[in-house]
């Protein structure tokens, strides 16, 4: 239908219209959840660059680094992000902390329990984090890591995504593949992440993927996952080689 001047509508794909900011501007967002681990079994596995723990419930944490290049002037991660969600999981939220080194650096938020990703927000002349940037489960480094980006990957790499309550999330597609051994990758969830005896349940499609290779999926109608929810890829091989499974899947959420 033409307007009152003549013209076309222009027609554009909802997910591109959320990136471009033209539709749902202000609270509709589009996203990436991407990551790697490393397989010798046949037996799921998450993917997952590090381990996860999550929490489940509000807390103030701190953040330290196994190097002391990982500092505010050094030439290491200087910045982390840490984007999380409390337990109301209501929106995302994020916090920047200045590193110092392998001193553990209190959070400011007392109210940390579920983390999307971490991701360092500035470095030195090295280009990234040189050790191990850890967040413990209480301050000043007590309790015990719950998660964690490996060296030089300046972002944790985990495929899994939080979705907040009152909004629903719809997956665009995804992709999975190795290094070495073929495989499948599978879409799970797992309800609201805060609550008891619920199972993991998958959703979508099975990717089968080939060793050496990757494989894409991409959902003709975009799969709907009301929050609050978590997300998430698992890999299994077909053999008992060491190998490294990647996959990742994009995403609308309004």
């Amino acid at each position: 239908m033409s307007d009152a001047f003549g013209n076309s509508p222009v027609i554009i794909d909802a997910a591109w219209g959320v990136a471009f900011g033209l539709v749902g501007s202000g609270f509709a967002v589009t996203g990436r959840a991407q990551g790697y681990t490393s397989t010798s079994a046949t037996s799921g596995k998450v993917i997952r660059a590090t381990t996860y723990t999550p929490q489940g419930t509000n807390a103030q944490r701190s953040v330290n680094s196994t190097s002391a290049n990982d500092t505010s002037a050094g030439t290491g991660a200087r910045t982390v992000t840490v984007n999380f969600l409390d337990t109301t999981m209501a929106s995302l939220q994020s916090e920047t902390v200045t590193l110092n080194g392998t001193t553990a650096v209190n959070t400011v938020t007392t109210s940390l329990a579920l983390i999307e990703n971490i991701v360092v927000g500035s470095v030195g002349s090295g280009g990234g984090n040189a050790g191990t940037l850890q967040i413990f489960t209480a301050t000043a480094g007590g309790g015990s890591v719950w998660g964690s980006v490996a060296a030089s990957d300046n972002q944790t790499f985990w495929a899994h995504h939080y979705v907040p309550s009152g909004v629903t999330c719809y997956i665009l597609n995804f992709s999975a593949g190795a290094t070495v051994v073929a495989g499948q990758c599978n879409l799970n969830h797992s309800g609201n992440p805060l609550g008891a005896n619920i199972p993991q349940l998958q959703i979508g499609t099975t990717i089968m993927h080939v060793g050496a290779g990757t494989w894409d999926h991409t959902f003709e109608v975009p799969l709907g996952v009301p929050g609050p929810d978590l997300v998430w890829l698992t890999e299994r091989p077909v053999a008992a080689t060491a190998s490294t499974a990647v996959a990742g899947f994009e995403y609308m959420q309004f």
